[in-house]
């Protein structure tokens, strides 16, 4: 079994960071204390197998935001094992992990009601930062979509244009077809009164064809 000393700092006060690590440490079966010091940091006495302890280590290594005084973050841990400079054992007696919660708590219902409001800090603060996290997505989503916005609106304006230049072409295009629909007409009407012309001439000279017919058949 390995013992250490380790001290965490960081915005580890006031935020539920000794019930975490309770909790982490009962779930590797760590034995050992923690408690709040004066200086701001957290001291923690471990009692652990050597790579229990290096786990143990991992995981109260909390990143959250720094500079945020609600969020629990870790800034840096240091460990002394026993027989290390530094080392300087159990500050009391321990059977599991506790929390030693000092003054603040004296009898037991005062510990389980220390311990909950604990909970409700992380909590608190787990809602605090996916808050934070959906608030800028949305930003993100935000800047998107007034991009697509903008590129949706120069585009249907390049189609807006398009469209104008077409019906212009189209208008051109039925002024021209008007145009040689109407000088065809006049073909046409031309054309008429040209054939009019010879099929009327035509038509004289029939008929004077056949008055002289009639007339050397004795039949006028």
């Amino acid at each position: 079994m390995v013992k250490a000393n380790i001290r965490v700092y960081g915005s580890v006060q006031a935020v539920g960071y000794r019930v975490f690590v309770k909790n982490v440490a009962r779930l590797m079966n760590v034995r050992g204390l923690v408690r709040n010091l004066e200086d701001g940091s957290v001291e923690v006495f471990a009692e652990a197998e050597e790579d229990t302890l290096e786990k143990f280590l991992k995981a109260i290594d909390v990143k959250g935001r720094p500079g945020d005084m609600l969020s629990l973050n870790v800034e840096r841990i240091e460990v002394r094992r026993e027989g290390e400079p530094g080392y300087t054992g159990p500050w009391r007696t321990y059977s599991l992990f506790e929390v030693d919660y000092g003054e603040e708590a004296i009898r037991p219902i005062e510990r389980e009601m220390v311990e909950s409001l604990e909970w409700a800090k992380i909590y608190f603060t787990k809602l605090v930062s996916e808050f934070t996290d959906y608030r800028q997505e949305f930003r993100d989503f935000r800047e998107e979509f007034r991009g697509f916005r903008s590129e949706s609106l120069k585009i249907s304006s390049e189609i807006l244009s398009e469209l104008r230049d077409f019906r212009e072409e189209f208008r051109a295009f039925r002024d021209e077809s008007l145009k040689i629909s109407s000088e065809t007409l006049n073909e046409v009407r031309e054309l008429r009164r040209d054939l009019k012309a010879i099929l009327d001439e035509r038509l004289v000279k029939i008929e004077k064809d056949v008055a002289e017919i009639k007339a050397r058949l004795g039949l006028l």
